[in-house]
């Protein structure tokens, strides 16, 4: 009995904390209600008059009171709590401006998705790296739609031609496909200048391409870094050809914190970078084409329980995962429940998309690489491949080709992707799941 009392409790002081405006908005009419009443029923040489007045206009002005706490100082107040319990807790961080630092680019994601940056840029985005492959592939209509907007958008790669590609490729770890991802970020940035350039916008901002041939410090996305509202997300260490995830740091610009540090070395790339020649060569022109593809939130899974398809979901990590480039790590949810870690699980996700080419001969090539946890099958346009795929910790992903699946027009791929089960798990962390792939196709 007293757990059901104290659980009835606890729902209605939530019921009260949800509707506490419209509350503060009724307390007031009931008082201001009371008040003109009461001149009406008792009369005037009532001795009950004045004080039931009075108590009515108190009724009132707690409820104008309630209202104006909620509406003005109720956020403002617990912000000043907040930073000052953060000062006590964690005064570095504080002092330093850091934000949040993540193991690594999926757990960033759902801390701080790309569209939220990208929401509060004002005047210009800063975005370093090597490739930049996830960028001019999952994120390039956002650049569109802000150098549209009168944004300045500055990107940093590296030169596919420098020396240091062939170093980083030959390391240990590296990939063999890093100079294809580089050129192929070019050319799709290439398609996009053009794009833009071809608007008839006139309050447009800028698409500035530069390159640089040296090992990267770091990657980087700098937002508004001139302006005291500026945020910067830069990777901690070098980016080496290894697909090993590496943590980021998030920070603000605060005085005497890391965010001039960031900000210097970001200057200093750009700096010793030259610019890209974006009019090379006109997309309009070029007979061959290039369409990539990446796991994110355009993957689809299949829901059961509605027998109907829904949007994935950017899912954490496993410990030793690596990633892919241009992709990322997606699954029905964030996280598999503690029973789907000691049970398993079978899900099935898709991708669909369009291939712009006049017939199934225009195709040159289609190649896709991807890792899964723990084994995926795979079907493209009902053809089901007869291997499985795994290797979220190999060192190199499953490159597989489907060239001679793909049809000119509508395509579907189907992931079947299957979680073995682990009795002994304790939490959902220990048995997680989920798929990356990155889908290159090059036609005519």
């Amino acid at each position: 009995m007293t757990d059901k009392v104290e659980k009835k409790s606890l729902n209605i002081r939530q019921w009260v904390r949800d509707r506490i405006l419209f509350l503060a908005v009724g307390i007031f009419v009931v008082g201001g209600v009371g008040y003109i009443a009461a001149g009406k029923v008792l009369d005037n040489h009532s001795i009950w008059l004045h004080p039931v007045r009075e108590f009515a206009l108190l009724i009132s002005l707690i409820g104008v009171i309630s209202l104006g706490y909620e509406i003005f100082l109720r956020e403002l107040t617990f912000n000043e709590y907040k930073e000052a319990l953060q000062e006590i807790v964690n005064p570095d961080a504080v002092r330093l401006g850091i934000q949040g630092i993540y193991k690594n680019r999926s757990e960033l994601a759902q801390a701080t998705p790309f569209e939220t940056l990208f929401k509060i840029v004002q005047e210009e985005v800063y975005i370093g790296g090597s490739s930049l492959l996830s960028i001019s592939t999952a994120s390039r209509e956002m650049i569109k739609d802000k150098v549209l907007n009168g944004i300045k958008v500055r990107l940093l790669v590296m030169d596919p031609s420098s020396p240091v590609v062939d170093l980083i490729t030959k390391q240990g770890g590296g990939r063999h496909t890093f100079r294809n991802e580089i050129k192929t970020s070019l050319l799709l940035l290439q398609k996009l200048h053009h794009e833009i350039a071809a608007s008839n916008n006139l309050n447009k901002g800028e698409l500035i391409v530069h390159s640089y041939d040296t090992i990267p410090s770091h990657s980087f996305i700098s937002i508004d870094a001139q302006r005291s509202s500026g945020l910067i997300i830069a990777d901690i260490g070098p980016y080496l050809g290894r697909s090993t995830p590496r943590p980021s740091m998030q920070v603000v610009n605060k005085k005497n914190g890391m965010f001039g540090y960031w900000k210097e070395m970001n200057d200093i790339m750009w700096e010793n970078s030259k610019p890209v020649n974006m009019e090379v060569a006109n997309t309009s022109t070029v007979d061959t084409k290039t369409l990539v593809l990446g796991s994110g939130t355009d993957t689809d899974y299949y829901d059961s329980e509605s027998a109907s398809w829904k949007k994935a979901s950017i899912c954490q990590m496993g410990s030793n995962w690596r990633g892919i480039k241009g992709g990322q790590w997606v699954w029905i949810r964030e996280k598999v429940t503690k029973e789907e870690a000691i049970t398993g699980s079978k899900k099935k996700l898709r991708l669909n998309f369009n291939l712009p080419c006049e017939s199934d001969r225009s195709i040159r090539r289609a190649e896709m690489l991807l890792r899964s946890d723990n084994v995926c099958h795979i079907s493209v346009n009902d053809v089901r491949l007869s291997q499985e795929y795994g290797g979220a910790e190999y060192p190199d992903p499953f490159i597989i080709d489907i060239d001679q699946y793909m049809h000119a027009g509508n395509n579907t791929i189907i992931f079947e992707l299957v979680s073995y089960a682990k009795p002994d798990a304790k939490v959902s962390e220990d048995n997680p799941t989920g798929i990356i792939y990155r889908l290159h196709i090059e036609y005519c």
